[in-house]
């Protein structure tokens, strides 16, 4: 993996950039970050761990996807949040968009269940044959409402079908409390469990993403080789400038406080990879998004990520990155080699519009335009960093992820905010209980039929 902030610097882009001596100069508070993160990992930070920790896991997980493998055709994650978006990205990443049409797929097809929409979640289940389906069930509370309002409508089908549900269900949860763990005694479901301090977010090198990984084939033994692999080099790397996990949160932290920049964007060149930027959209957010310091100082802080697809979006998005408002970081992610690649003969008209596409491989017009993008960006003195890695497989990924979450945490540091609780989260979540009448939640059905008070004296019909 590569990391090239060649262009966020003030000599390369001008006064919105920053400069390189700001960047040296904190070599000792860069450390001082690195302290603090090892002193917190077996316990606030312990997701920096899983790398060694899932190791004694993997033997339990192959076995139960193999079994799932030789008696399912189809295989779903319910879950919403970090209980899915990291299974999305491994999925995509490594086995494609097109993956479940494929006709030298060898594993069950992949499915997510990751919204309430009835419209999506009534197709879904009749379009599937039940008999062939197994259901993972991941909510580490226990009881997320959107969660346990799929299994409802899961079991409900199931049982319509005169099915036995512990064996199309699959449960990942907290070891001990919640409903999900109650409920799988009761039924017999295998279980899996996530530690009380993995938190959604930083759940994908769990057993949350890495049973989905095995059951389509991906392999897990790599995938956590490439998180430690960036452990090991953050842990043995003595200048921290030249560690890339505590560089990148540096650039984040000086570009939003000294140039006002709050938007991060990922634009990642790779179809697969694009599911980085959902996944990443959500570990910024929750872990940055915060109203109040560590010591309970009210800052209202955060940087807004953003997640586009090269070349895709350069024709949606790039118009208004080259010449918007300078509140905008670009973070380019893209793959040296394409894992399938073919050459264009292109026999098709003799035209100057078009001669110039023939007669190469079609991964060089991406890979042009992944170096253009970059240039074009600099021109317009945009901050910019690019991070690349030989090619997508389940090593590189397990870099990324790791690399990722950990920058993450190094920013949360740099921040004084605590980047592993998600407060508001949980207050909307007892708005919706509220709103259902959850019992122990009824006054916050009264703050909701206040605010519906409000809202109807400002409403306009549009006939």
């Amino acid at each position: 993996m590569k990391f090239n902030y060649s262009n966020m610097l003030e000599e390369a882009i001008g006064k919105h950039g920053l400069p390189l001596n700001s960047l040296l100069e904190s070599r000792t508070s860069l450390n001082q970050i690195k302290e603090r993160i090892q002193k917190k990992i077996n316990k606030d930070y312990y997701p920096l761990q899983l790398p060694e920790v899932m190791a004694s896991h993997l033997d339990k997980i192959k076995k139960t996807a193999k079994k799932i493998q030789e008696n399912y055709e189809n295989f779903v994650i319910v879950g919403i949040g970090g209980s899915s978006l990291g299974n999305e990205l491994l999925h995509y990443a490594i086995n494609g968009i097109y993956y479940n049409d494929s006709i030298s797929r060898k594993t069950p097809r992949i499915y997510f269940m990751d919204n309430i929409d009835p419209e999506s979640t009534k197709t879904l289940l009749t379009m599937l044959d039940l008999k062939k389906t197994m259901f993972n069930v991941i909510t580490k509370s226990g009881s997320t409402a959107e969660t346990m309002q799929n299994l409802l409508s899961i079991t409900d089908a199931l049982k319509k079908e005169n099915l036995d549900l512990k064996k199309h269900l699959i449960f990942t949860t907290g070891p001990e409390k919640g409903l999900l763990r109650k409920l799988s005694y009761e039924l017999s479901v295998e279980t899996f469990a996530i530690h009380p301090l993995v938190g959604g977010r930083y759940s994908v090198l769990s057993a949350v993403g890495l049973l989905s990984a095995a059951v389509e084939g991906i392999n897990i033994d790599a995938l956590l080789r490439g998180a430690e692999l960036v452990k090991k080099n953050i842990t043995k790397e003595s200048n921290p400038v030249r560690c890339a996990a505590l560089l990148l949160p540096l650039i984040q932290y000086k570009l939003y406080k000294e140039r006002g920049v709050n938007i991060n964007t990922l634009f990642i060149y790779s179809d697969g990879l694009s599911h980085l930027g959902t996944w990443y959209r959500q570990l910024l957010s929750e872990s940055i998004g915060k109203r109040f310091t560590r010591s309970e100082k009210q800052i209202f802080t955060g940087i807004t990520p953003i997640g586009v697809r090269g070349a895709t979006d350069q024709h949606s998005m790039l118009q208004l990155f080259m010449e918007g408002p300078f509140d905008k970081f670009i973070i380019f992610i893209a793959p040296v080699k394409y894992r399938k690649d073919f050459n264009l003969k292109g026999n098709l008209i003799n035209d100057e519009n078009i001669n110039y596409l023939k007669n190469k491989k079609a991964s060089q017009l991406i890979k042009s335009e992944f170096l253009a993008t970059q240039t074009a960006i600099k021109t317009s003195g945009k901050p910019s960093v690019a991070i690349e890695i030989p090619e997508i497989n389940e090593e590189e990924l397990g870099k990324l992820i790791y690399f990722a979450e950990y920058e993450v945490v190094a920013l949360g540091e740099m921040l004084n905010v605590d980047p592993i609780n998600q407060p508001a989260v949980e207050f909307g979540k007892q708005l919706t209980y509220g709103i259902m009448k959850r019992k122990g939640f009824e006054e916050k059905n009264e703050k909701i039929m206040e605010f519906k008070k409000v809202c109807e004296k400002h409403i306009i019909k549009i006939p």
